[in-house]
């Protein structure tokens, strides 16, 4: 198991969103590293201990010369399980071999943990018909999430985003409250119940659900992001800069938040800024024509006539394409 897959069947036991669950564990793995670099030990009762340990100079063998090489004194993290871990995994260990009684007929029983592990494959695999844009089979996945787990939280919000993905915003709303009726601070859910509300012009309570969200995880970037886009709707420009700038710096992979700090700075006369995101996001996507655009309202302000027709030559060029 990795670092996702743990993320990911913690957030499906925890009924929490991914991103929140692996925060939490990013976070756990940052302090505790960083305790070990002071020489601290990170003590977690009934669980184990992280210290660190010192080891005297030897010589060692490289595998792949098979040449013998020598290791100074060095320190190296340790990890020392307690008593219920080891006892935990003592119990799974093979012991005598016992004949299972049969289940009388029509009483079939499983497992908790088995019901638990196809739930979360069932919730993987909804994830990833949705990323596909196969909303209808994501909906069918969540639905049977649904019918083994009703207040399974990741799975009523899931099942809210496709139905808004399909236009049933009505129902996708009820979906979201439901969620959210459950968990309060289920990060994505109140995102997307959010992006529903803007759409319809709900401004405030959008407002008030991504001002919650980030209370709950601070460095969320959906909720950054959607916060900026809301204050440039809303006409709030520099707030949408501070916001924009915040997501950025939380993800630097996303290049829709060049387009929106391009159109904020755009809105302030600040030309220069604008600009430098606009062709940021251009060497992300090159074909991207609402850039292209932007770029020649700016030139055209700026006098620079025949940087503007060409970027409106190419922004005509990529609409008609």
């Amino acid at each position: 198991m990795n670092r996702e897959a743990l993320a990911r069947e913690a957030a499906s036991k925890a009924q929490m969103s991914r991103r929140r669950v692996s925060a939490v564990l990013n976070e756990f793995l940052s302090e505790v590293t960083e305790a070990l670099s002071r020489d601290e030990r990170v003590m977690l009762r009934d669980f184990g201990s992280f210290n660190v340990k010192s080891r005297k100079a030897r010589m060692a063998r490289d595998l792949n010369s098979n040449v013998d090489m020598p290791l100074g004194d060095r320190d190296v993290p340790h990890f020392t399980p307690f008593g219920t871990l080891k006892n935990t995994v003592a119990q799974q260990s093979p012991g005598p071999v016992e004949r299972i009684p049969e289940e009388p007929a029509g009483q079939v029983s499983r497992p908790a943990d088995e019901t638990r592990k196809d739930i979360s494959a069932m919730l993987s695999r909804a994830e990833i018909l949705a990323d596909k844009g196969k909303f209808e089979q994501a909906i069918q996945q969540y639905r049977r999430i649904l019918e083994q787990n009703p207040g399974h939280t990741t799975a009523i919000g899931g099942l809210g985003k496709m139905l808004y993905f399909i236009g049933d915003q009505e129902t996708a709303l009820q979906q979201y409250n439901r969620a959210l009726k459950n968990d309060p601070g289920h990060v994505d859910t109140l995102v997307n119940r959010a992006v529903l509300f803007a759409e319809t012009g709900q401004y405030d309570e959008a407002k008030t659900d991504l001002l919650r969200a980030l209370e709950y995880e601070p460095p969320a970037f959906e909720a950054c992001y959607h916060l900026g886009v809301l204050y440039i709707t809303i006409g709030s420009y520099d707030a949408a800069i501070r916001m924009l700038t915040r997501a950025l710096e939380t993800d630097r992979t996303k290049p829709e938040v060049h387009l929106e700090l391009g159109k904020a700075y755009c809105h302030v006369e600040r030309h220069a800024e604008a600009i430098e995101h606009f062709e940021t996001l251009l060497r992300h996507e090159p074909e991207n024509g609402q850039a292209y655009r932007y770029l020649g309202l700016i030139y055209d302000k700026d006098r620079q006539i025949d940087k503007a027709l060409e970027m409106y030559r190419k922004s005509n060029e990529i609409s008609l394409s």
